[in-house]
């Protein structure tokens, strides 16, 4: 009978028994070893049919049944070479504390950690057993609690078991991947000596290993939500999934097919993207981030993006990037998540905040990782964190992160960040960037806005049934006009598109120059009887320290502030059945409503309009007009 046809307890210790029958001649009533075997036989058996360990992982337990195939194999590579039985029962003897555990662990109610150690203790056992087989044939196996002529490998295999002894249930992951893909090189031993049970064994590797990682997966998806809770990261993804939706098909194309994103994408510099109020950096980066993603989901690169945000206090600092950053790293590689892990232990798991310098002390040791690829690190709308008082002001943090990521020197680190080009940043990042571009600048992107005049046009509900000599016009003027600015297109096209044919070459001769002058002209088209709505949302979207939900904002228009009295009056009867409608008829070009999370939330439509709105010159220019 072989191993392979055994079904219970009592069948493998018979042929476990008869291969050591060499033992019983040489050394009479010593029983030591079948005693061991006995007690191996009970336990591995156990783990191998025990649904409770089954249930834990999801398997009938294969490693156990592989260690039987290993005692076997060294069993009977043993067999007549009597000098080796004192170290064989030395063997037995270091590994019997093992077997006591994993006995109890049979007995006992599944946890992850503590189907973690049994694995650990099975593939330590069979190293064991594999490194023991290999000495035997090299008859080299004379005393085994001690290094073996100068070998250590057996020892420290020894040692870790040991360790496995006395240490918590709860071990680390990278532990147990040490420990299996050695297992991997250990087991070459046992495979040629015994054929017979290659591929069980081959099997039982694969089942472990997929344990390993099941565990490890678990273990750091448990350090990601730890982690997450502790640096309460923003979430860039919405500005991110916001901007790929206001994409046009084709928009910058000519960008990440040109020669300075190839040369940025291969080379390790800062790329500084720069240009006017409304030219669309954010939707050009959205694209820059869609093109690398790529290649992180074939494991080429790594990446980890922020966008800065006026509307979002959560978006506007350093602090806020670093959090973000580090925990977009650590989930895409396993030794960045050891990194984090360290960091969060440090700090009384959780207890303590880091401090921004340890927080780039852990970003630097990320970054400073042998890597397959590249990493990409990509910061939108620099200019949208305040220079406000203090000393850094969070712009000023910002763009010393820049510098300071610029000058780490590393070969593989790549950083990209778009922005306005207003002095301060201009002075901080044109001397660090390796590559500038100047967006209204570009003839490829007076080409993405003549695509997106056009497909307006053509696709619009009402322009699509004008003429074409009407469209042609349209096309024509704003292409000329647009100087780079794709909102002060949109915001034309939204004027334009209700014009009557008659109206068209009038309203085209009446075009604002500029985003202000479009703005006031926006203030001034409201109707009179929904100005002091309009006034007071704006208000409220200004001075919000958090993005407002439509109910909200909605609900601020059933109050009454013009009935005399000091304090307003809340009348029911005048909450809006459609919420969404109420607020966005008020004045739908300054202001949008847009789905952040599961939340529908209304912020203004642009960086430029709160800045118009809270400037001098919005008082200034409503003078003028209105006198």
């Amino acid at each position: 009978m072989t191993l392979q046809g055994c079904n219970s307890a009592n069948a493998i210790s018979d042929v476990l028994q008869e291969q050591a029958q060499a033992f019983h001649e040489f050394r009479g009533n010593d029983g030591k070893v079948i005693q061991w075997l006995k007690r191996a036989v009970h336990v591995l058996h156990t783990l191998s049919t025990s649904s409770v360990l089954g249930e834990g992982v999801g398997l009938p337990f294969p490693p156990a049944k592989v260690v039987f195939a290993g005692i076997g194999i060294l069993l009977a590579a043993i067999k007549d070479v009597s000098a080796s039985y004192d170290a064989l029962v030395d063997l037995f003897e270091s590994t019997e504390n093992f077997l006591r555990r994993l006995d109890i662990y049979t007995q006992i109610p599944p946890t992850t950690a503590m189907t973690e150690i049994v694995v650990k203790i099975l593939v330590e056992l069979l190293s064991t057993l594999a490194l023991a087989t290999q000495q035997v044939k090299q008859g080299r196996l004379k005393k085994f609690g001690m290094k073996l002529l100068g070998e250590n490998e057996t020892e420290a295999v020894l040692q870790r078991l040991d360790r496995l002894n006395h240490e918590e249930a709860r071990t680390t992951a990278a532990q147990t991947l040490e420990v299996v893909y050695g297992l991997v090189k250990n087991m070459k031993v046992v495979m040629d000596g015994g054929k017979t049970t290659s591929e069980d064994i081959k099997h039982a590797l694969v089942v472990m290993q997929q344990v390993a990682s099941n565990m490890n997966k678990s273990q750091r998806d448990q350090l990601h939500d730890k982690s997450r809770k502790w640096l309460s990261p923003a979430d860039p993804s919405t500005n991110y999934n916001i901007a790929c939706k206001a994409h046009h098909d084709g928009t910058a194309t000519w960008f990440i097919q040109g020669a300075t994103f190839r040369e940025w994408e291969v080379t390790g510099s800062l790329l500084w993207i720069h240009g006017r109020p409304g030219s669309g950096k954010s939707i050009l980066c959205s694209s820059i981030i869609r093109k690398i993603t790529r290649l992180c989901d074939a494991g080429l690169a790594s990446m980890a993006y922020f966008y800065f945000d006026f509307k979002d206090t959560a978006k506007q600092d350093a602090r806020a990037a670093l959090s973000s950053l580090l925990i977009q790293l650590s989930y895409q590689s396993d030794p960045c998540s050891d990194i984090l892990g360290r960091l969060y232990s440090a700090h009384r798991s959780g207890g303590m905040q880091p401090s921004d310098d340890t927080l780039m002390g852990c970003l630097r040791d990320m970054l400073a990782l042998p890597r397959n690829g590249p990493t990409y690190i990509i910061f939108d709308a620099l200019d949208e964190c305040p220079k406000s008082a203090g000393t850094p002001s969070p712009r000023e943090s910002v763009l010393e992160l820049v510098e300071w990521l610029t000058r780490l020197g590393y070969p593989n680190l790549h950083v990209c960040v778009t922005s306005r080009p207003e002095a301060d940043i201009k002075a901080n990042l044109q001397p660090l960037a390796s590559h500038c571009v100047s967006l209204h600048d570009e003839s490829g992107q007076r080409k993405d806005i003549n695509d997106y005049i056009v497909s307006f046009t053509n696709t619009d509900t009402y322009m699509r049934k004008w003429k074409q000599e009407e469209k042609d016009l349209v096309i024509k003027r704003l292409t000329r006009d647009a100087d780079g600015m794709f909102r002060w297109v949109f915001c034309q096209l939204d004027k334009l598109r209700r014009c009557l044919p008659s109206r068209i070459r009038r309203a085209l001769e009446e075009l604002p120059s500029t985003l202000d002058a479009t703005y006031e002209r926006t203030l001034l088209d409201i109707d009179e009887e929904n100005w002091a709505f309009a006034h007071r949302l704006f208000q409220c979207i200004t001075v919000a320290s958090r993005p407002l939900r439509v109910e909200e904002l909605a609900e601020f228009l059933a109050f009454d502030f013009d009935d005399g009295d000091n304090n307003p009056n809340f009348d029911a009867d005048w909450r809006p059945e459609d919420p969404d409608h109420a607020v966005l008829s008020t004045c739908s070009s300054l202001i949008s409503v847009v789905n952040v999370g599961n939340t529908t939330v209304v912020q203004f439509s642009h960086f430029s309009v709160k800045e118009f709105l809270t400037s001098t010159r919005v008082a200034r220019g409503m003078t003028l007009a209105m006198s």
